[in-house]
């Protein structure tokens, strides 16, 4: 890290939590004490306290475990889609220098796209829900930001549940969707420029001026912007777990990192171009350790941005009543399903406990002790 601090500066919120990665788990990290809950159990043990970035790839586990238990517990167990929108690469420069208002609009244009195409009669005529999270990063570590949304199967219309027409195939048309979202992520990034929200430091500043910087949006216009869907996942719980394989990922995990010498590292990604019907090829990527905190540093998302969001009936201002809607108009259904997914809450109830090795019973933490050391 020395090495690449000589050569290039970093924002505060990068050194926060560079600083927590470093120490998270470390000598220098606290210690908590935790305690056996049984009163006649004298148990406890130190543990080194956890950092809890969400960027840190230690800390996230028990994280992404209560976040699928919620949603398990809370949203119906019916049919869900996965559907991923990106960017074109055109956009990634002036992303970088303006994330925090730019991933907010890249999420107000998927839920207009989404909430447009629920609307439509041809499709269901009504109101859909969905949850999205935010990520920046493809394989090789490299700037690609994109949204993964677990989209539900159906929606409200009239005042009843109703489901796709085509909820067997595909959700919405995808290349239709992805002309809505490039319209709408056009429209209110000129919105915003017109307000003099946006910044163009270094080689941006020549799409600073107006007649530039509609041309470049016209530019923009003519390229690709992708919007990928599957079919849908027949079970809730299939389906919250696979998304859970990305709600609280971060750029890459150790298990991933492969070696480290002589000033490169190597690490493992999935190689998506070379990809047959019945699996991806995995290879080894070699980079300059300055080039590889450089790509890393890409993916620290901006000071309390929300990067998992939830939209039209999955909204705050609307889920409990949609979703007492739901239950009632598929109250057979559901009992049928929620018993399907009563193991999975078990076993995540079972993997959130920390238990006392002699009576089993639960370890809490009762005590911080703080080291001099700690960074």
């Amino acid at each position: 890290m020395g090495k690449y601090l000589n050569n290039h500066k970093l924002s505060y919120k990068q050194i926060k939590v560079v600083n927590k990665i470093i120490n998270c788990f470390s000598d220098n990290a606290p210690e908590l004490i935790f305690e056996c809950t049984n009163k006649e159990c004298n148990y406890a043990e130190h543990r080194k306290q956890p950092c809890r970035d969400r960027h840190c790839n230690r800390c996230n586990n028990n994280k992404k475990l209560k976040w699928v238990l919620k949603l398990i517990k809370e949203f119906p167990p019916l049919p869900y889609y996965h559907v991923v929108f990106t960017l074109p690469s055109e956009l990634n420069s002036l992303l970088i220098c303006n994330q925090k208002l730019l991933y907010d609009i890249f999420f107000k244009s998927s839920f207009y796209v989404l909430n447009k195409f629920a609307k439509d009669p041809k499709y269901l005529g009504g109101k859909t829900g969905y949850i999205g999270l935010l990520h920046t990063w493809g394989q090789k570590l490299n700037y690609h930001p994109h949204i993964h949304f677990l989209v539900l199967g159906g929606g409200i219309k009239d005042g009843e549940y109703k489901r796709l027409p085509y909820d067997k195939d595909f959700i919405f048309p995808v290349k239709a969707m992805s002309r809505v979202m490039m319209g709408k992520f056009i429209e209110m990034i000129k919105e915003r420029y017109t307000n003099d929200e946006l910044k163009f430091p270094g080689k941006l500043e020549r799409i600073s001026l107006n007649r530039a910087f509609n041309n470049y949006l016209y530019e923009l216009s003519k390229k690709r912007w992708v919007v990928y869907s599957k079919k849908p996942m027949p079970q809730s719980d299939k389906a919250i777990e696979y998304i859970s394989r990305y709600t609280h990922k971060v750029a890459i995990s150790n298990s991933r990192i492969k070696s480290y010498g002589k000033g490169k590292v190597g690490f493992e990604y999935l190689d998506y171009k070379q990809r047959d019907k019945n699996s991806v090829p995995k290879k080894i990527m070699e980079l300059e350790d300055t080039e590889f905190i450089r790509r890393f540093l890409l993916h620290i998302l901006p000071d309390r941005f929300r990067k998992i969001r939830y939209g039209g009936i999955f909204s705050s201002n609307q889920k409990a009543q949609a979703l007492r809607l739901i239950k009632k108009c598929l109250i057979d259904e559901i009992s049928k399903l929620t018993s399907k997914i009563s193991k999975w809450i078990q076993i995540i109830d079972e993997q959130l406990k920390i238990a006392c090795p002699y009576c089993h019973e639960k370890l809490l933490p009762r005590k911080i002790v703080l080291l001099s050391g700690y960074i």
